[in-house]
């Protein structure tokens, strides 16, 4: 769908936000989570500035993109047909590179490559970098995790980014379940507030980002919702802003420009990333700027890397930035170490990426596509 690739080219800003994100946790944890000792990171760390590497917010804005996309050939169609033949090929869709990253990580954590505890002792990383990689070496373990641990139980013991692929792909199936419920209802608002209501009861925040997803791509497919007003724009884009920047760290929440929207004993950090999310797409699809910008030879590419760059960059960060910074350091010192190691990494990680599309990515989507037709050829004769 050529229509869609400039979104292609926002999954990949999100895609690399995710990477500024594990950059920030591995060397410069204080911008997350904000310590008193460093005032200057605790300022950043607690304003609109974090959202350049908010992790949090750059996955729900993955979950929005998928409920926009998956949803646009059957808004388009109003086949229902669309939606049994995408539950069909989902699993395999998902599954080739979610298993090459994994046994990726298994390769490396087998041959003992992995050393995150000397990397800890300088960047002061705590608990999440010692934890990473700790895990059980069996194949038989490998072989469950690979083929249902991750998609159905979201088990990321071997490769630590993969907690999401459990939401990635229970949110499309309960989308298309949604979406097959919702067919013959009118008007369609009923079913996707009631639906909006219990993952928000259930504090399944993640999974209203597919909603919100669908009903902007019906809005947007069916002209119901333009913004006209520039000044109703701009005060949307700072409100989108404000939401998607809500901090990782806690404990200024209330000292902070964000005590305004936390409430004591309830917590809504990915809920607003949710919303903050889908307001950001609303307006990106309503302004052709931001479609031109997004739709950048460069942007391109990088969104259509975006998958194997998000599963594949943290391992290779630890394989190969964590050793080269070690071995900088005592020369370059802290800022520069991590300049360099980070220089000669990131090719590496565009490099795999791409290599990770081409021979893995895309015949896994050919495969899926080829089971899906042949699928549907069965079940409609």
């Amino acid at each position: 769908m050529k229509k869609l690739a400039y979104l292609d080219g926002l999954r990949g800003i999100a895609a690399l936000i995710v990477v500024f994100h594990h950059l920030v946790l591995l060397f410069y944890p204080v911008l997350n989570n904000g310590e008193e000792t460093n005032s200057i990171a605790k300022y950043i760390s607690i304003s609109p500035l974090n959202i350049f590497y908010n992790g949090d917010y750059a996955v729900c804005l993955f979950f929005i993109l998928s409920g926009y996309v998956l949803s646009y050939k059957y808004i388009s169609s109003n086949n229902p047909k669309i939606l049994i033949g995408y539950a069909i090929k989902r699993y395999f869709r998902l599954l080739p590179l979610i298993a090459a990253s994994v046994i990726f990580c298994y390769a490396a954590i087998k041959l003992n490559l992995i050393n995150t505890n000397s990397l800890n002792l300088h960047t002061g990383s705590g608990n999440w970098l010692t934890d990473l990689f700790k895990t059980d070496t069996s194949f038989m373990a490998l072989i469950e995790n690979i083929f249902y641990g991750i998609l159905f139980f979201g088990d990321n013991q071997y490769n630590p980014v993969v907690w999401s692929m459990k939401v990635e792909f229970i949110g499309s199936m309960l989308l298309f379940a949604f979406l097959i419920l919702n067919h013959k209802i009118k008007p369609k608002w009923i079913l996707f507030m009631i639906a909006f209501a219990a993952a928000f009861y259930f504090k399944q925040y993640y999974y209203i980002a597919f909603l919100l997803g669908y009903g902007l791509c019906f809005l947007h497919r069916n002209n119901m919702f333009y913004i006209n007003s520039i000044i109703i724009r701009s005060i949307l884009f700072i409100i989108a802003i404000f939401l998607c920047s809500f901090p990782a760290a806690w404990q200024y929440w209330n000292s902070s420009i964000y005590g305004i929207i936390t409430f004591k004993g309830i917590d809504l950090f990915s809920f607003y990333h949710v919303i903050g999310s889908g307001i950001l797409l609303l307006l990106i699809i309503q302004h052709k700027p931001f479609i031109d910008m997004l739709s950048s030879k460069v942007i391109l590419f990088i969104g259509k890397i975006s998958f194997p760059l998000y599963l594949f960059h943290l391992i290779i960060l630890v394989l190969i930035a964590n050793p080269l910074f070690l071995m900088f350091l005592p020369a370059l010192g802290y800022n520069f170490a991590f300049i360099v190691s980070v220089t000669i990494t990131f090719p590496i990680i565009i490099i795999v990426s791409y290599l990770a599309n081409k021979f893995i990515d895309q015949p896994a989507l050919s495969l899926a596509n080829k089971i899906e037709r042949q699928s549907l050829k069965g079940l409609f004769k």
